[in-house]
């Protein structure tokens, strides 16, 4: 199981405009005066990442009883990330990273491995109201990911 621990010198979190594969409109990866829980995906594509999105969905509600805005950030294509949306909504934004800027500024972004090619890694990074990660959890494949009782524990410490 993954280790869930603080960021140890929080930085400030890249300030970055995504696209709203659903509206086709720019929006603000981060939610001003908001902490925000990012997490990246490799694609909709990927069963791993559907089956993390499955998970994560219901913490959805605590989290916005808490404050914190949940956004996921997929490298992928707005067109295919719009129709498997239309069949598989979500209750928080997936947003459209489909050049990378986001993967590369949060230091995700992965040209070549074997089990892909230019996609994000998995990752998870908590941004404070004040603009800054105070935690992150970068997967070292596509499965690992901090569960949901790690992930409630490290909100409730840091939030």
């Amino acid at each position: 199981m993954p280790q869930v621990t603080p960021t140890p010198t929080p930085f400030e979190a890249p300030r970055l405009t995504l696209l709203d594969p659903v509206s086709g409109q720019p929006r603000e990866l981060l939610t001003p005066g908001r902490p925000t829980l990012i997490t990246f995906l490799r694609g909709t594509w990927c069963e791993a990442c559907r089956t993390f999105l499955d998970r994560v969905t219901p913490l959805h509600g605590p989290l916005e009883a808490r404050g914190v805005a949940l956004v996921g950030v997929v490298c992928q294509g707005r067109h295919w990330v719009q129709s498997w949306l239309a069949l598989n909504p979500l209750p928080f934004p997936l947003l459209v990273d489909e050049h990378r800027d986001a993967a590369r500024a949060y230091g995700v972004y992965k040209a070549l491995g074997l089990d892909g090619i230019h996609i994000a890694r998995p990752a998870s990074f908590l941004v404070d109201r004040s603009g800054h990660v105070v935690w992150s959890h970068i997967g070292g494949d596509k499965q690992d990911r901090p569960d949901n009782d790690q992930l409630l524990a490290t909100l409730a410490r840091l939030t």
